[in-house]
């Protein structure tokens, strides 16, 4: 198994794949460092990737730069979490901006060519996407937003 694959199956995201699955997912990833401070993605842009930390610390934050009302929640994420995968499902563009807090070395995924992949494997589309809405859950509840 290769190194990124061997990464991939840990993540909470690729829980319930097989190797051969997992595999196939670890071909789309392209590595990608970030030097500290660089900005990842921007909120508005088009959201055309999703992004898997592999070393590193990443801030994500809803603060628009014309809108000091906003209230511009931030997290941290680190090694094994995702961000950008809302663009699985809904293709909307980004409603938060991700920087490198540390220097980061992540997996970079095209959503359009997992999604392709989903189309090919319907049981690994279905398993992600559980995957995904059980994070999304997750992460409502603790916001108290449901």
């Amino acid at each position: 198994m290769c190194e990124s694959a061997a990464f991939l199956k840990q993540l909470d995201i690729f829980q319930g794949l097989d190797d051969a699955d997992v595999a196939r997912v670890a071909d789309l990833c392209r590595a990608q460092i970030v030097p500290a401070g660089d900005v990842i993605v921007t909120i508005g842009e088009a959201a055309e990737m999703f992004y898997l930390v592999r070393e590193g610390t990443v801030e994500i934050s809803t603060q628009r730069p014309n809108d000091p009302a906003a209230d511009g929640v931030c997290l941290t994420l680190g090694r094994g979490q995702m961000f950008g995968e809302m663009a699985l499902v809904d293709r909307g563009a980004r409603s938060a901006t991700a920087r490198a807090l540390t220097d980061v070395l992540m997996y970079v995924i095209p959503c359009d060519q997992f999604l392709d992949l989903c189309e090919q494997c319907p049981r690994l589309g279905y398993v992600v996407m559980r995957n995904i809405a059980a994070d999304l859950s997750f992460k409502l509840r603790q916001r108290n937003l449901i």
